[in-house]
């Protein structure tokens, strides 16, 4: 155990040796001709920030919008008043699964003739889907329409 110890010790000396001669060969030092070996790259300077005073001095790509997300009024009615129902509101289908992915709420309605709910989502959400009493074949892919609300009458 001893000889391994002293070893791992030399071993590890003598890298430590070799990686100080090599770094310190790279640094610039005369080559044995006199010239330096080192050549410096030819680098670009950044050109300088020119900072916007206002907004209309700011140039902004086509199609870029400064809203990240929205607020999304859901309306859900019944035609008739419900002992107890279940809806769960997703953001998206899974392609692969056919499933609603990412749950945003769940609520339980007693005797209720109406849900109504508002939901952060971000800005590039179209529609959402909403499950209800857990039933695949009760799911509903709704628009979002132009003022961010989603109506819907459950039969």
């Amino acid at each position: 155990m001893g000889n391994l110890s002293r070893l791992i010790i030399q071993g590890s000396a003598v890298l430590l040796l070799m990686t100080s001669i090599g770094c310190s060969e790279q640094g610039g030092s005369p080559s044995p001709s006199g010239s330096s070996s080192g050549v410096s790259p030819d680098v670009e300077p950044d050109p300088p920030l020119k900072l916007a005073s206002t907004f209309d001095e700011l140039v902004i790509e086509d199609g870029f919008k400064f809203d990240m997300q929205r607020t999304v009024n859901i309306d859900i009615s019944f035609s008739q008043k419900q002992g107890f129902t279940e809806i769960s509101i997703f953001s998206a289908i899974d392609p692969n699964s056919n499933m609603p992915i990412n749950l945003l709420e769940k609520a339980e309605l007693y005797n209720a003739l109406k849900f109504s709910t508002s939901l952060p989502v971000p800005s590039y959400t179209g529609s959402m889907v909403v499950v209800i009493n857990g039933d695949s074949y009760a799911e509903l892919d709704l628009p979002i329409d132009d003022s961010n609300r989603i109506h819907y009458l459950v039969e």
